[in-house]
């Protein structure tokens, strides 16, 4: 048995299966009522006080409404039912509810006004303030004291004093994992940036997991194969987006590009780094344990570096070792010291 609209269970007075239930009654109501097909229903009803008869309109006025839209027929229930009230409250039907407390007057001296309920010493913010004005003279202008005046007259307008406070608990705060002195307020490890930078711990790989040893605090703890698995990513992405060549990086900086042969800058300055004039070796070598390159090994070196406008041309190209080239980066160093032959 269920609502044949909706499906909820609901049935009428006889125990067959309902039309609708009262739900979709009133949203049939309410669409009827939008599209002005609904008529309220209406019925007429004699007024209790003065015996005139009335059109009740509506369901609810159908049910609750007893009186006529007279004035006068309102107050004489009013009064009525007051009388009612009193007389019950006599018989101790009714329990009178306690007093309320008294409300206090102001604590400021001269003002009369009473305390509202929100508050709890002052009746506005005008007499906290001129209350803590007056303490701020009396104590002779000393910083201190002023401050600790108007702080007390404005904590009697903004917080309850009759409730007792919770003492504050300081937090147990572990101690430095290098030294082992207290840590300062703020920190969370460590006390000072020397124990920052002596600590040397194991940690576990951010990617893998794998232990890692002598790991500094707050580094990234890499593996040695994620750590050049990074590395290749990185240069991957720096190869898209710059180039792979200096082709692809003259065009896309925008600036001059001459075809040169790489050996023939190096025969031209001699095999010699033209940063710190030590000789290079004649072909790049590598390391058989981790795949680095030496840092003698022969790199091309732009005077001014393409990112700085540099042209890939001879008069801008030199001989730098792998080493001083990494740490010039795209800075002008070195400029005076090209040795052309």
């Amino acid at each position: 048995m269920a609502c044949s609209k909706c499906g909820s269970d609901w049935t009428t007075s006889c125990g067959n299966d309902s039309a609708g239930c009262p739900a979709c009654s009133k949203q049939r109501r309410h669409q009827a009522r939008k599209e002005g097909r609904f008529v309220e229903p209406t019925q007429e009803k004699e007024c209790e006080e003065c015996g005139s008869s009335f059109t009740a309109v509506g369901l609810h006025q159908i049910k609750l409404r007893v009186l006529c839209s007279n004035p006068e027929c309102q107050k004489i229930r009013t009064k009525r039912t007051r009388k009612e009230s009193a007389r019950k409250r006599q018989e101790g039907i009714y329990i009178k509810p306690p007093p309320r407390k008294p409300r206090r007057v102001c604590r400021r001296d001269g003002c009369s006004d009473l305390v509202k309920e929100n508050r709890f010493q002052y009746c506005s913010k005008e007499c906290a303030g001129a209350d803590a004005r007056e303490l701020k003279t009396a104590h002779g202008g000393r910083p201190l004291e002023m401050r600790k005046a108007a702080a007390f007259a404005v904590s009697l307008l903004l917080w309850d004093w009759r409730k007792p406070r919770k003492p504050r608990q300081r937090k147990q705060r572990p101690p430095c994992e290098t030294c082992g002195s207290e840590i300062k307020e703020g920190a969370s490890r460590f006390c000072s940036y020397e124990c920052v930078s002596a600590w040397k711990g194991d940690r576990a790989c951010d990617t893998c997991g794998v232990i890692v040893h002598d790991c500094r605090a707050y580094s990234k703890a890499r593996c040695v194969k994620c750590r050049a698995q990074s590395k290749k990513q990185a240069n991957r992405r720096a190869k898209k987006k710059y180039g792979r060549n200096h082709r692809q990086r003259a065009r896309h900086h925008g600036v001059a590009y001459v075809s040169v042969p790489v050996a023939a800058i190096y025969e031209r300055d001699g095999y010699r780094c033209q940063l710190c004039s030590k000789r290079c070796f004649k072909v790049a070598k590598y390391s058989k344990v981790d795949g680095r390159i030496h840092p003698r090994s022969p790199t091309i070196d732009h005077v001014i570096a393409m990112a700085c406008g540099g042209n890939h041309e001879p008069s801008n190209l030199q001989t730098a070792c792998f080493e001083c080239n990494s740490r010039k980066g795209a800075r002008s160093l070195g400029q005076l010291r090209m040795a052309f032959v």
